[in-house]
């Protein structure tokens, strides 16, 4: 007998074959991957079908911003119910709040699962369960496919708006250990993890309560396979990076355990497949994993038909149009150049702030405004903010800012300023370097979210010197590349104090900016603070902040695409590389 689980993961809102900001068909999407296995089911009608989706389903594209703004009648749930058999969570599916929760998962009907959260007095405690036990009837028997699921504890940090006094969150290892003996005390056969979580043997993920976790949960007992994720990698994958001496590259085991990550925007199908013999008990004879490429599946037109109306109305609901830029905006050199996209963020942040300031009775100190291009490559060539220039509608608004991060104010004084640029100025190698930019991944590496850019100030990075701080804000060395920092001209000193616009996700995911005070906090999204900035047709001068020495010219990678988009920068194109990618020539 044959067991096939398909999996997907970190779909991140990517559901029809679209790219809404580009306004361009593209050949991935979570309805390819449906249709391919639709036709998988009727094609191997002996075999026993599952699928499964591991978290962050909800978030990232705009038919999420769609559901967000429609949550009585989302469009996502139709698709969940048809798709999937069970569904974990990931850790962005708690941007927009446990009541956006509720309205999705209420009109959701298959099991819904997550085995190290509690959800206190709140009514997803009885629509999220530890665990799911699904029966199937099979020529020789009755067979229990159990699965669990979990998702990092850091939620508590980037979500402690949305999260705290209302969820209380256990270690992953933990959790999935006692819900695996549950499973299998109840008559699971076989137990399947869902694993919101990377796989990495870094000293942080390796403790107990490390984000990245995966590689830990392949040596617990009775596990037979793992979907895992969060980290928009592809595993089995000649190109994945880890030292293990059990890992099985061709079967996609590690420690004897079959295990998928099918990247980022339904670019890939995860598929578990299981021989199992069941003539005296249950016994599983072989078991792989593999990925399947988006680019392979071609949904017939007619198949794709079926989501004509709501892709329909999602392109209405986009093309509200407000004001019009006069130069193209785009994150192509955002991490070597100063960018309009980027500045926009912080400028609406900055507007924000002095909008509500006497309502608030902030204390009179400098505001300083910052930001970080939220697409800037990680997730391929195409995973850029590019906005023409023209007219401006909500696509391009949502295109600068996706996320629903929600809006803080902290007070920080002139040494933890200068730890916050010591740590974005760690995204550069050095100047000896081939390429200036570390890799834009979130794991070993240095994406480029991480580097914030304080429009406000003038600093100096001297990269002949070591980085201070690795991508996670983890101190590395006791070395200063921030050689000067000022304010309206004059040197910044550490008792110094300042209002910083925030958003929960960099207070709480950086160790400096935990403790500092916060002074306003609400429930109010970057995103729409953003979206109403674009409304006003807002005019400003582009910053040119920073400072970076050695001078001289430096080498970097980004999209191909950017070449058409050099203007006033000292950037020449090179060469093109692989994947959509190509080198260039920075002045600094």
């Amino acid at each position: 007998m044959k067991l096939t689980i398909f999996a997907t993961t970190d779909v991140h809102g990517a559901i029809y074959p679209y790219n809404y900001f580009d306004r361009q068909p593209v050949n991935h999407g979570l309805i390819n991957l449906k249709y391919f296995i639709d036709q998988y089911k009727k094609d191997h009608p002996d075999e026993i079908v599952m699928t499964v989706d591991n978290g962050d389903l909800l978030q990232g594209d705009v038919w999420s911003d769609y559901d967000v703004d429609h949550s009585r009648a989302p469009l996502i749930t139709g698709v969940l119910n048809a798709m999937y058999d069970v569904v974990g969570l990931g850790n962005h599916e708690f941007n927009f709040g446990l009541d956006y929760l509720n309205d999705i998962y209420g009109n959701v009907d298959i099991p819904i699962i997550n085995s190290n959260l509690d959800f206190l007095d709140n009514p997803l405690k009885n629509k999220v369960k530890r665990h799911a036990l699904i029966p199937v009837d099979t020529p020789a028997g009755r067979l229990n496919i159990g699965f669990v699921s979990a998702v990092p504890t850091q939620i508590m940090k980037w979500d402690k708006y949305n999260l705290e006094g209302n969820v209380e969150v256990a270690s992953m290892k933990e959790s999935i250990d006692r819900e695996v003996q549950v499973l299998k005390k109840s008559g699971a056969d076989l137990v399947i993890l869902l694993s919101h979580s990377g796989m990495s043997r870094a000293k942080e993920d390796m403790e107990r309560f490390g984000e990245n976790q995966t590689f830990l949960m392949t040596f617990l007992k009775d596990i037979d396979g793992i979907v895992f994720g969060h980290t928009h990698e592809l595993f089995p994958h000649d190109g994945y990076e880890i030292d293990v001496s059990t890992l099985d590259i061709v079967k996609g085991t590690v420690n004897g355990v079959p295990m998928v990550q099918p990247g980022v925007k339904a670019s890939h199908l995860g598929r578990l497949t299981f021989e199992i013999d069941m003539t005296d008990g249950v016994q599983i004879t072989d078991s792989k994993a593999q990925l399947i490429e988006a680019e392979s599946i071609e949904p017939t037109p007619e198949y794709l038909s079926r989501y004509e109306d709501e892709h329909k109305e999602v392109l209405k609901y986009l093309s509200t149009e407000f004001g019009e830029i006069k130069t193209p905006w785009h994150s192509y050199f955002s991490r070597v150049a100063p960018s309009y996209s980027v500045q926009a963020v912080a400028e609406a942040a900055k507007e924000y702030t002095f909008k509500i300031k006497d309502d608030i009775e902030l204390p009179e100190l400098p505001v300083l405004a910052f930001s970080s291009a939220v697409k800037s490559g990680r997730d391929g060539s195409a995973d850029f903010t590019v906005i023409d220039e023209g007219t401006l509608t909500l696509s391009d608004a949502i295109d600068i800012y996706k996320h629903a991060n929600s809006f803080m104010i902290i007070k920080v004084t002139g040494d933890i300023l200068k730890e916050w640029l010591e740590w974005s100025a760690s995204q550069f190698t050095s100047d000896k370097e081939k390429n200036i930019l570390s890799p834009n991944r979130s794991r070993a590496g240095f994406p480029g979210y991480n580097f914030d850019v304080f429009i406000d100030l003038e600093y100096t990075i001297d990269i002949s010197q070591p980085p201070r701080y690795s991508s996670s804000a983890k101190k590395i060395s006791d070395s200063e590349r921030i050689v000067s920092m000022s304010y309206n001209d004059e040197a910044i000193d550490p008792d110094d104090e300042f209002i910083i616009p925030a958003h929960n996700y960099r207070v709480a995911y950086t160790p400096f900016l935990r403790d500092q005070e916060v002074l306003h906090e609400s429930d109010q999204s970057i995103r729409d603070i953003v979206i109403d900035y674009m409304k006003s047709e807002p005019e400003f001068e582009l910053k040119d902040p920073i400072t970076v020495i050695p001078s001289g010219k430096y080498y970097f990678i980004s999209a191909t695409k950017a070449r058409d988009y050099i203007k006033d920068e000292p950037i020449r194109h090179i060469r093109t590389i692989e994947d959509g990618f190509s080198w260039y020539e920075i002045e600094m």
